[in-house]
């Protein structure tokens, strides 16, 4: 809904104007509900000041008359086509032409040349900046020319004629101005950069791999100019070669002379940071610093590899008081290893306008043919057959429970069912993964048994509802858990759907042999009751030339991804101590959120799933799923942009680094939310080849959260309600590669407290409590970057930062943080 005030001098006839036009928008409410628009109705006299108010701006067909641009806009997701003046937005901004302040917590958007101030908490967008500022806590992106100042952790902009400060700064050129920064980036050579690493296209990468006196074991990347290079790295064993662990990152800026082809010479000054791990004690402290000089001669032994040795000095001091700690001769040697860009040209979307050949009749009935939602046979609904599937279910998880496991909750009889009833729901207290992620898996059974019968999404939705609440009331002897009926519920819905779209990803009926087996297994792990009709149906041998594919990919395009590598986790914040293990992680964009023709639910959605390779951590580390359930497109001028309902469900999990102390990195969920959303895709201006801006706003009914007291039975976090805010953008780079930063916000309270004597006195299977009485505050803030070596494989590289504060009622509030680096291949599907 829109609605404009008219604000003037006179209070009679600002009155008479907020009356009229309150009248007018209660009329246009009655008749297009909050998604209609109301028209656009001012008056054009200097004595008004223009006031704009949004919620959520929708295309009508109603006529506009705008006399006077705005001077004052609010709304939670404020969207405007001109301001001059004020805009703010509770969420976020969008306009296509500002000359004023935009102000908003979570992102801004311009589609012009910006002239004024963005002042945002995640990002801020602009095509241009004319006389003005960006200031962002995490990115600022100006796809045209920035003639301004760009504050923030990241900043991008096509051309350059202003000032960027901001941890990382990039942009392609440099006619004047400056970047401040730990990282700057520019294609030409011109340009002025002050920072601790300065890159453009001539820059030669080089990663060291060394041994040395000082730190013993080193990494390193070295940036080297025209005559200038940098250092960054870290090493182990600082304090010496023993079982106590120590570590040291640092920095090194110098000069090199080229003697020959092959041979140069060099020297630098460098600053450690040194971590001992140790209690601060004179005989060796927690953390040190260290000054070191060095000369080094490098030799290059091929265009790739290269050899070199270090001979320097370095003194050592603590922090406290600078007192000197050590000195000693430094003496290195190792190997360098040239890095090279190896790009390859992306593969390009269709243009949605293009002129094609249109299909002929023969070619339009064959392609109707091929597909198996085109089946008679696949079109009919088993309603019957899908309950009885339910209700199988759970006869056999609990029967394998009763008489395999000899597990004492299924034991039941019907005076343990009668008890169940008469008891009511409580809050359960299984472990983390068991609520929250086992509970929604097994909603996904009972909601594909209806699925893989025929049956549609919102036909399939009761089907997780009744299951749970027939395991909960009948199959346990322990009482019905509310939180298991809401995560086996609703998650079960949105993990269910994605598995049976993903598994038609497989099938193909045309093929036989093993690629016929290990379609129909894979399909088999990643939604088993479709497997299992297409046996009782004997699709899963039939042999068909019409019929035998179970998605088109040209209504609903996917792009999936495998990746593998390494990952390092922290222990409490800690830089060098915490814990590395491989990792895989499954990635997939399923349809495009801007076709108007596919509009049921899930026709679009995303997962992200990281399993962790280690006997410490949780195999299940991540998982992310986003899907569309009703969406309609925004008229914004020359932006894409999707306003829809959208349920979310996320988790994250973790345990104690190994070997490092007894804190639990994080536990986040959100097992159970949905709300509204905006994607928006903004058009490609110079070497941006893609641009895009989310931002989702959600109500949690089920979420989890770490706690510091609770821990009775196998739970050691608290569940509760609340909301969240999500907000990401999207910058692609053509064939180079492309980099994203998310930050995910979550609120969740807990309001089922308990008091300390219910521990003693309830039996805690019926102690029927959330946790502690608090209430969480989560922050989760990624960067995650791709870069092309080939046309399918990619190098990947992330890093995560987890916040939480916690306010509890009878307790001490806690505050804690952690990060996590990690560092792979990407292989394109």
């Amino acid at each position: 809904m829109k609605n404009y005030l008219i604000v003037s001098w006179s209070m009679r006839t600002k009155a008479m104007y907020m009356v009229l036009e309150c009248l007018r928008d209660l009329q246009f409410l009655i008749q297009k509900f909050f998604i209609g628009v109301a028209d656009k109705f001012v008056i054009s006299n200097s004595k008004f000041v223009i006031i704009y108010l949004s919620f959520f701006t929708l295309h009508s067909n109603a006529q506009t008359l705008t006399l006077r641009t705005p001077h004052f806009a609010i709304g939670l997701l404020s969207n405007t086509d001109s301001i001059s003046g004020v805009q703010i937005g509770l969420f976020s901004n969008f306009a296509n032409k500002i000359d004023g302040v935009q102000l908003a917590p979570l992102a801004n958007a311009c589609t012009t040349e910006l002239k004024g101030i963005q002042l945002s908490g995640v990002s801020n967008i602009s095509t241009g900046v004319r006389k003005g500022m960006q200031i962002a806590a995490l990115t600022n992106v100006c796809s045209e020319n920035m003639r301004g100042l760009q504050i923030a952790a990241y900043n991008y902009a096509d051309s350059l004629s202003g000032s960027q400060f901001g941890l990382i700064n990039f942009c392609i050129r440099h006619p004047r101005g400056v970047q401040v920064g730990l990282i700057n980036y520019s294609r030409d050579t011109t340009a002025h950069k002050i920072g601790l690493v300065n890159i453009n296209p001539k820059t030669r990468m080089d990663l060291l791999a060394f041994l040395g006196t000082s730190s013993k074991l080193n990494m390193a990347l070295r940036f080297r100019n025209r005559s200038t290079y940098n250092i960054i790295g870290m090493g182990t064993h600082y304090m010496g070669i023993d079982e106590k662990f120590s570590g040291a990152i640092y920095y090194r800026i110098g000069q090199y002379f080229k003697i020959n082809r092959r041979l140069s010479l060099s020297g630098d000054i460098g600053y450690y940071h040194v971590e001992t791990f140790e209690e601060n004690n004179d005989a060796k402290p927690e953390r040190l610093y260290s000054l070191q000089a060095r000369l080094n001669a490098d030799y290059k032994i091929s265009p790739t590899l290269g050899a070199f040795m270090s001979l320097g000095y370095g003194d050592t001091r603590y922090y406290s008081h600078n007192r000197h700690y050590r000195s000693r001769l430094i003496f290195e040697t190792g190997l360098t290893f040239n890095l090279r860009n190896r790009t390859t040209e992306e593969k390009t979307l269709p243009v949605k306008n293009s002129p094609q050949r249109m299909p002929s009749l023969y070619e339009d009935m064959q392609k109707n043919s091929i597909f198996a939602f085109d089946n008679p046979e696949n079109k009919k609904k088993h309603p019957w057959r899908a309950a009885i599937e339910t209700f199988g279910i759970n006869v056999a998880v609990q029967s394998f429970d009763r008489f395999v496991l000899n597990a004492d909750f299924a034991q039941i009889n019907f005076k343990t069912i009668r008890h169940n009833i008469e008891t009511g729901f409580v809050w359960d207290n299984d472990q983390f993964s068991t609520n929250l992620f086992a509970h929604p898996y097994h909603g996904g059974l009972y909601f594909n048994a209806a699925r893989s019968n025929g049956l549609t999404f919102w036909e399939s939705a009761p089907y997780a509802f009744c299951g749970s609440l027939m395991w909960e009331t009948i199959c346990e002897t322990e009482p019905p858990a509310i939180n298991d009926l809401m995560a086996t519920t609703v998650g079960g819905i949105a993990i269910g759907e994605v598995t049976h779209r993903i598994s038609a990803l497989v099938y193909d009926d045309r093929k036989r042999g093993w690629s016929r087996f290990w379609r129909e297994f894979l399909g088999g792990v990643i939604c088993p009751i479709g497997a299992l009709n297409r046996i009782i149906s004997g699709d899963a041998w039939k042999v068909r030339h019409e019929y035998y594919k179970y998605h088109d990919y040209d209504r609903l395009p996917v792009h999936a991804q495998i990746g593998v590598g390494y990952r390092y986790l922290a222990d409490n914040n800690s830089l060098f101590r915490g814990e590395g293990t491989p990792y895989i992680n499954v990635a997939l964009d399923y349809g495009d959120p801007f076709n108007e023709e596919e509009r049921k639910p899930y026709d679009y959605f995303t997962a992200d799933i990281t399993f962790g390779l280690s006997s410490n951590q949780p195999l299940v580390s991540s998982i992310h799923l986003l899907g569309r359930l009703w969406g309609a497109p925004v008229r914004t001028g020359k932006i894409q942009t999707e306003f829809g309902l959208f349920q979310h469900f996320n988790y994250y999990d973790s345990q104690p680094v190994k070997d490092g102390t007894s804190l639990v990195p994080y536990r986040i969920s959100e097992a159970a939310s949905a709300g509204p959303g905006l994607i928006c895709r903004f058009p490609s201006v110079g070497n941006l080849t893609r641009l895009e801006q989310r931002i989702f706003v959600n109500g949690i009914l089920l979420g989890g959260s770490l706690t510091d007291h609770y821990n009775v039975i196998d739970r050691d976090y608290n569940m509760g309600s609340g909301y969240s805010a999500k907000t990401s953008t999207l910058l692609g780079f053509g064939k180079y590669g492309f980099l994203s930063v998310l930050a995910d916000y979550y609120r969740i309270f807990t309001w089922k407290g308990y008091k300390d004597s219910d521990l003693e006195t309830i039996d805690p299977i019926y102690l029927n409590a959330q946790g502690d009485k608090s209430n969480a505050t989560l922050l989760v803030v990624s960067a995650h970057s791709q870069w092309n070596l080939t046309n399918r494989i990619a190098l990947e590289l992330t890093a995560s930062h987890y916040w939480r504060y916690t306010h509890y009622a009878r307790h001490n509030n806690i505050s804690s943080n952690t990060f996590a680096v990690r560092m792979g291949l990407v292989f394109k599907l």
